[in-house]
C-alpha cells in the first residue's frame, strides 16, 4: 500500500524541491510537510468511493485507503497544487487541471442496472 509520505514525495518531485541526487530539499519550506497531512486527508476522502468510510491521515508512514493507483497517478498533483497556492498560482492552476483531469479517469467499477420499477419490461428491442 502506498503511504502519505510517498504521495508527498511523488508532489515533492514535481514541484521541483528535489536535489539532482534525487532526496527532497532540506530547505523546503517547512510548512509543505506540516500543511501536506491534512490536505492528503482532504483528498483522499473525495477520491474514496462512499462505501469506504475516510479516515484522518496522521502520520507520513500511513497507508492510504485510496487504490495504489490513485494514490500515485492522482494524489501527487491535487498535493502539490494545495501546497503551491499561495507560492506559485499559476503553477497550482497548471497542478489543479491536472487533478482535476486524473480524477475525472479514475476507474468506477460497473455494476449491473436493476430495474427496480419495471421500466424496461414493457420495451421491445
Amino acid at each position: 500500500m502506498v503511504t502519505a509520505k510517498q504521495v508527498f514525495d511523488q508532489a515533492m518531485v514535481l514541484i521541483d524541491e528535489v536535489l539532482e541526487n534525487g532526496d527532497i530539499a532540506p530547505d523546503q519550506p517547512a510548512y509543505y510537510k506540516t500543511k501536506a497531512l491534512s490536505i492528503l486527508t482532504t483528498l483522499q476522502t473525495e477520491l474514496l468511493p462512499l462505501s469506504i468510510n475516510p479516515e484522518i491521515i496522521t502520520e507520513f508512514e500511513q497507508p492510504l485507503l485510496v487504490t495504489d493507483r490513485v494514490a500515485l497517478e492522482v494524489l501527487p498533483y491535487g498535493l502539490a497544487a494545495h501546497l503551491l497556492i499561495t507560492d506559485d498560482i499559476t503553477t497550482a492552476a497548471f497542478f489543479n487541471d491536472r487533478y482535476d483531469e486524473l480524477k475525472k479517469r479514475k476507474q468506477s467499477a460497473i455494476i449491473p442496472i436493476v430495474d427496480k420499477y419495471n421500466v424496461t419490461s414493457g420495451m421491445r428491442g
